[in-house]
């Protein structure tokens, strides 16, 4: 069912969209502050349901060196276990790429969950869950580029984190205060599906920081309302 809906994404409203992409780019931004990453994409995922069965589905296009593109990625399903992004789902934790010494070494450890070439695969993952108040996950940031242990940096997670957080008090105070045309209209909780993906075992938890929180929002999904 997953690989289905994979396969035939369901429409993310525009504004659902360009709520984050803003703050994509300025992550983005930052992330390239000194020079340009190798392979660089960053996009945003939600937890939605669909006929009673809860999963992540993609917000809004990769932002890459060129700017956002690749809309045909927009709103594919993805089950709630697969593999940075289900982890960072089903802990409530920021995960990560952990430090290797060469890329060979990572590649070996990923030998043991994945097949064939891996020339093209990304090296550094980070996945960070926001939380609603009861610390179920709204939506998770994915980024992942060819540069090793980018990710690895502690100050550059940080970073990002702190980025976050201001996200999540923006759209507290959109929650309480909204604009006249646009609304956080409430998506119900599905009971979750996984899949065959799993974690690789070249990633890691952090402790900290902890992940970004909300202090009003529950769920995502902005569309234009009547005024």
């Amino acid at each position: 069912m997953v690989e289905i809906l994979h396969r035939h994404p369901e429409p993310v409203p525009p504004a659902s969209q360009l709520a984050v992409l803003p703050f994509l780019a300025a992550v983005d931004g930052y992330l390239r502050e000194d020079g340009n990453v190798s392979g660089l994409r960053i996009t945003m995922h939600r937890a939605v349901t669909r006929e009673g069965e809860g999963y992540l589905q993609q917000v809004c296009p990769y932002l890459q060196e060129s700017g956002g593109n690749a809309l045909g990625t927009v709103g594919r399903f993805f089950p709630v276990n697969d593999r940075i992004m289900g982890a960072a789902y089903g802990s409530g934790k920021i995960w990560r790429t952990r430090h290797y010494d060469s890329v060979e070494a990572l590649h070996a450890d990923l030998r043991k969950t994945e097949k064939g070439d891996l020339s093209k695969t990304p090296v550094s993952y980070l996945a960070i869950p926001f939380l609603a108040p009861e610390d179920q996950v709204v939506l998770i940031l994915y980024a992942d580029c060819n540069e090793l242990n980018f990710f690895a940096n502690d100050e550059r997670v940080e970073q990002v984190v702190a980025m976050s957080k201001g996200l999540c008090r923006l759209f507290d105070w959109l929650q309480k205060e909204p604009f006249p045309v646009l609304r956080n209209f409430p998506l119900q909780k599905g009971n979750p599906i996984t899949g065959k993906t799993g974690l690789y075992e070249i990633h890691e938890p952090l402790s900290k920081p902890t992940a970004p929180k909300f202090a009003e929002v529950y769920s995502f999904n902005y569309e234009a309302a009547v005024a």
